[in-house]
Parts: C-alpha cells; structure tokens; sequence
C-alpha cells in the first residue's frame, strides 16, 4: 500500500505541473523561433546528469558486491561439502551421561550406516562446521609463554574417519582410533594452525601439551577448517577422541551430529538412516537433516541477496538514465529543427550534424560520470568492510561500470542523432 500511494502521488505530483504550465501557455501559443540552451533545457540536463551519477554509483557497488561475492565463494573452506549429508541426533540426558552408552549408540548406528551400498564413510563429530563455533579451551604449552592472554583452542570430539568423511587432509600422523580409550593415553589431532603457533620449526607428532585440564598428546596433524565460517577467523583447533572423555564429563561437547559422505545424491539415504537410528534407539528422534553444501552455501546467501537487490537497483538507472539522455536530446533536436534545417542547406556533412548532436549526450554522460565515480568510490570506503578484502577503488569494478555508461549512452542518444541526421532542410524551414 506504502508504494502504490507513493508511485500515485509521484505521478500527480509530476504529471500535474507540466499539465498546468502547458494549460497556461496555451492561449499564447503562436508561431516563431525557438531558442534552445534556455533555463528549462539546463534543468532537464542536470536531472539526467543526476540520474546518470546514480546509475555509475550502483553499477559501481554492484560490481564490487559481485566481486566479494565470487571472492568468498572461491574459499577453501577446508573440506569437501558435495555429497555429504548431515543430520543431528539429540542424545537425551540421562540416558546418554555414561560415555559407553554413547559409544554402544555410535558404534551400532555407524555401522549400519556404512553397510548401506553407496556410503563412502561416515562419522560422529561434536559440532559441524560452520553451524556452531563450538567451545574453546585453553592450551598450555611445555616452555611456551602464553602471554597476556590465555592462549585458547576449538574443541570436537570426533569418532574416527571424521576427517576422511569430510575431506580434510591428513598432514602428519594419525586419526583418532577406536583403541583411544579412557584407559589409554590421551591423544588429541591438531590443526595446522595450531603447529605454526606453537611448534613451526619442530615435529609436532608426539608433543605433550594441556587441553583444558587434560594432559594429552599429539598423535596427527590435519589441515585448517573455517569452522567460524567463510568471513571469519577461526581459533586452531583440537580434536579429541569421542571415547577419551569421563562419565557425566563434557555432556555439551558429547559427539551428536552424524555426517556422511555418499557417491551421489545422499538425500535418498535418509529413510534407511531413520530406520538404523531407530534400531540403535526407538526413542531417538532425529533433527537438523540438511546437505553440507547447503550448509557452506548459506554462507553467502546474504551477499547474494544484496548482489541481486542492488543489481536490480542498477539495472533500473541504468535503462532511466539512458531514457532521461534520449528525452533531452529529443527535446534538443526537436527545438533545433529550423537550425539544423539551415547548416544541412548550407552545406552542413552528416556527420557534422552527428556530432552537434551527440556531443551534448556526451557532456551530459561525462559530468554524470564524473560525479558518479567519485561518490561511488566515497560510499565504497563507507562499506569497505563488507568488500571481503575488494578495494574500493578495483579497477575491474570501476571499468565495467564506465563500460556501461558508455553504451547507456550510446543506446540514449541513438535514435535523437539518426532523427538529426534525416532532417529534410526544405521541410524544416517550411514548417517554421
């Protein structure tokens, strides 16, 4: 209702007065010469100069939205989300708070689940990537100061074969195994991040280290993984053994979301993953069933959302600011008949009537320009944090937004130049 009253009153507001001036003037209409370049002409010039700096500032932003946009999607996110399904079940406490209860639960539904035919590998892991940040804890190093402030690290439990189940490479070592147990010593998978920090020169295989309040050892090394999300940092990480973790201990942290990995498609496995699930536990409902492609594309969602918004907002300054060019220099032309009547009888070269012509759209699209590059690299300072890393001033941007304007030019002053260039001087002359 707020725009259909608004494009009324626009339409009154701009279609009344130019009816009043007319129903004024239209006593005194009579023959004569017209003047062009008066106060009404260099009014309707500005308007589209404006509209021309409005179109150049959109086309601007949206090409450096788009480009922050192809920036981000470009991201390694550290693991492989394509024919990867995820879902999450709950776990109920009590009835989960013995941590052999969780692994009789992990153990039969991992099982069914990989005995399905066209299931790579599948795993258990305590938070997905990109869904929760998960929980930090603090790390103490052997002879490594820490600083003012503690130095902290991601947590997951994971069962094994999380790594291979979302692509994330192993660098050195091992992956967690079934023989990390409570009685075992504890073990622990360090990102890659986590070795330049506190070991870039050693091996950091077999390096003790304080987790939280656990003393544990690195037993593997396996690539960063954007867990925070595509646009943010995330802490180095440290992976535990889903079994290597005390009775009643770390229930928030406990292993709940199930992810695996298929040859195609993996949304047809989900009634025969329901029915495994509920074999291991009639009461266990299941919850958050998505692709992790979904999961990485909702990333960016946001930004593809603006993409679209401000290039439609574009598209239409564009397409306005190359009609408000054609009505100017139809104006023009139409003012200048008599004119350009004489230079064509007196010897006037097309050409030379061509370019009378579109060098005032041409005036008009530079000033437009002009004005439109240097508020569009002002408001892209303002949201220069929104450009991923793009600068404001990108070259690529600011070219194909100039690119644009040339041709917004070039299709506004078509038609006013052929209509010049096809004046009869004979039929000009007679009809003033």
């Amino acid at each position: 209702m707020f725009a259909v009253c608004l494009t009324l009153i626009t339409g009154l507001i701009f279609g009344v007065i130019p009816a009043l001036k007319v129903s004024r003037d239209f006593g005194g209409l009579q023959a004569g010469p017209r003047v062009a370049g008066g106060p009404k002409e260099r009014l309707h010039s500005a308007l589209v100069i404006a509209e021309v700096a409005a179109s150049v500032v959109l086309l601007v932003l949206s090409a450096l939205f788009i480009r922050a946009l192809w920036r981000l999607q470009a991201i390694d996110p550290g693991f492989r989300s394509s024919n990867v399904l995820t879902l999450r079940t709950p776990l109920s406490m009590p009835r989960y708070r013995m941590t052999q209860s969780r692994v009789r639960f992990y153990a039969e539904v991992l099982s069914g689940v990989r005995s399905l035919p066209g299931v790579s590998d599948a795993a258990y892991v305590s938070f997905l990537p990109m869904v929760f940040d998960g929980g930090v804890r603090p790390i103490t190093i052997d002879g490594h100061t820490n600083g003012a402030e503690p130095q902290l690290g991601s947590l997951r439990y994971v069962t094994p074969g999380f790594f291979a189940t979302l692509g994330i490479a192993l660098r050195a070592g091992r992956d967690v195994s079934e023989s990390d147990t409570i009685e075992s010593p504890f073990a622990a998978v360090v990102s890659e991040s986590f070795v330049r920090k506190f070991w870039p020169t050693d091996n950091p295989i077999g390096r003790p280290f304080t987790f939280g309040a656990s003393r544990r050892m690195v037993v593997g090394v396996v690539r960063d993984v954007r867990f925070r999300g595509l646009e943010k940092w995330s802490e180095p990480q440290v992976y535990l053994p889903y079994q290597q973790v005390r009775d009643a201990s770390d229930l928030f942290y406990a292993p709940k979301d199930l992810v695996l990995r298929t040859g195609g498609d993996p949304l047809p496995f989900v009634p025969a993953i329901r029915r495994i699930v509920a074999r291991a536990d009639p009461q266990q409902p299941i919850a958050n069933v998505q692709l992790l492609s979904d999961i990485v594309d909702a990333q960016t969602a946001s930004r593809a959302l603006q993409v679209r918004v401000l290039s439609a907002f574009a598209a239409m300054a564009f397409v306005l600011a190359a009609v408000g060019i054609h009505g100017v220099l139809a104006y023009t032309v139409s003012q200048r008949i008599r004119e350009i009547g004489v230079r064509i009888a007196l010897g006037a070269r097309s050409i030379d009537i061509l370019m009378m012509i579109l060098r005032q759209g041409l005036s008009m699209a530079s000033a437009g320009i002009g004005l439109g590059v240097v508020l569009a690299y002002a408001i892209g300072r303002t949201v220069e944090s929104l450009l991923a890393g793009i600068q404001p001033s990108d070259v690529s941007a600011f070219g194909s937004a100039l690119g644009f304007a040339i041709v917004m030019t070039l299709a506004g002053s078509c038609w006013p130049v052929l209509r010049a260039v096809r004046v009869d001087p004979l039929v000009a002359i007679r009809v003033e």
